[in-house]
């Protein structure tokens, strides 16, 4: 009996352990989900504040690429719950870049072109050596005294190497080397008088010499030239062969880091002033016997240039040459007593160094200017008569060295004449 009573007791024992452990196990289960509950909701909150913390951060005033697409950011905006859409960046464009202008001629240009390096080229102006070859390319001529009662020019210019023919070159005179050092060129000449060759010794003049120095690939002779002129009359010069004699002796083509051109221009044609300083026609001496003309067109704002009683062509290109501005600079002229060949073939000194006076033309007008040239390596600099820095039109120059002994002479007047 007493066995039996034993047994169930420990059945009864048993059946509440299990119905605990039951009990126990259902309750571990929910608390486990619950927990788990907890953590998945932490998980997701955790990343949506993480990415309201970016969107926050995000610097939008530094990052330009970010409102390139409008549309699209709306959409985005759109599409964002909770979220407070931020202000359209209005969107800042660069300034214009800056405006660059060619030192020769106050025309517009890349950076680039305004500081390649250009070549000055001494070019024949004898009448039995007419035409002269391709100057309607000059951004500036000047014009200068030589032997015999003629002169010769010296052209400037940056954009030579597409120019098919130069000439004929001829031989240097050293105040064509001063005026040279006024744009950093590259001096391109034909032999000289023993006094240029001194110069050339003592300065530091990167040149190309077509009758003393070896450039096969610079100068040729003219054949048909030659059949009717004089050999010193034949030789000329190609602009791709002034490109190969900079490559073949490395000679630097672009301008030096320090120069910040010599001449000052108006941003646009600008009128002079002064109704009675009426300048429809000029004519400069250099000597008795030749006088230059240069005729102003109101149509095109441009003086055409007349020599020995006609048109002034260039051969290559068939049209007459022709100026926004002409310049007048009286200089001292004076025979040149160095040596024996200077003396017997009547050859001229010209003082560029100091100050002196001049006349600017342009637009059909006239004033009077000053010019200073301090050494002869110097650039050579143009002020009007009140010490201000005379500014020159947009366009090519012609600049006409002339001798003090004419500055009385120049004839600047309101005549209507044909250019041609």
């Amino acid at each position: 009996m007493k066995n039996k009573i034993f047994k169930k007791f420990l059945f009864i024992t048993f059946l509440f352990f299990l119905i605990f452990a039951f009990a126990s196990c259902k309750d571990d289960k929910k608390t486990t989900e619950a927990q788990n509950e907890i953590t998945t909701d932490s998980e997701i909150s955790g990343t949506i504040e993480t990415e309201e913390t970016i969107e926050d951060d995000t610097d939008y005033e530094e990052d330009d690429d970010f409102w390139d697409d409008e549309d699209d950011e709306e959409d985005d905006d759109d599409n964002l719950e909770g979220t407070t859409k931020k202000p359209k960046k209005e969107q800042v464009y660069p300034s214009n870049p800056t405006t660059y202008y060619s030192y020769l001629t106050g025309i517009k240009c890349t950076r680039k072109q305004q500081r390649k390096r250009p070549v000055s080229i001494i070019i024949n102006n004898y009448r039995p050596a007419m035409p002269m070859v391709g100057i309607s390319h000059a951004d500036i001529i000047y014009e200068c005294m030589v032997e015999g009662g003629i002169t010769r020019f010296m052209m400037v210019l940056s954009d030579y190497e597409n120019v098919p023919v130069f000439g004929s070159v001829r031989s240097s005179r050293e105040y064509f080397i001063d005026l040279s050092r006024t744009h950093d060129t590259i001096y391109v000449h034909a032999g000289g008088n023993p006094q240029d060759y001194d110069q050339f010794d003592i300065r530091p003049i990167e040149r190309m010499d077509g009758v003393n120095m070896h450039f096969p690939n610079t100068f040729y002779r003219d054949s048909e030239r030659r059949k009717t002129m004089a050999l010193e009359h034949t030789l000329m010069a190609t602009g791709a062969g002034i490109v190969k004699g900079i490559e073949e002796r490395n000679y630097r083509d672009t301008l030096n880091s320090d120069y910040k051109g010599a001449f000052k221009f108006n941003t646009e044609f600008t009128d002079i002033g002064g109704e009675d300083k009426i300048a429809n026609y000029i004519c400069v001496p250099y000597s008795n016997a030749f006088k230059p003309e240069f005729i102003y067109n109101p149509d095109d704002n441009l003086y055409y240039r007349k020599q020995f009683g006609e048109a002034h062509i260039d051969g290559e290109t068939g049209e007459q040459i022709k100026f926004e501005n002409i310049i007048v600079i009286f200089a001292e002229y004076a025979p040149f007593r160095g040596n024996a060949i200077a003396i017997r073939e009547g050859h001229w000194s010209c003082k560029l160094t100091g100050t002196g006076y001049g006349f600017h033309i342009t637009g059909g007008k006239y004033k009077v200017i000053k010019w200073k040239k301090e050494t002869r390596e110097s650039i050579m600099t143009l002020y009007n008569t009140d010490n201000t820095d005379l500014l020159l039109n947009p366009g090519k120059s012609f600049i006409c060295v002339t001798s003090t002994i004419y500055n009385k002479s120049v004839v600047i007047n309101s005549d209507i004449k044909s250019v041609n």
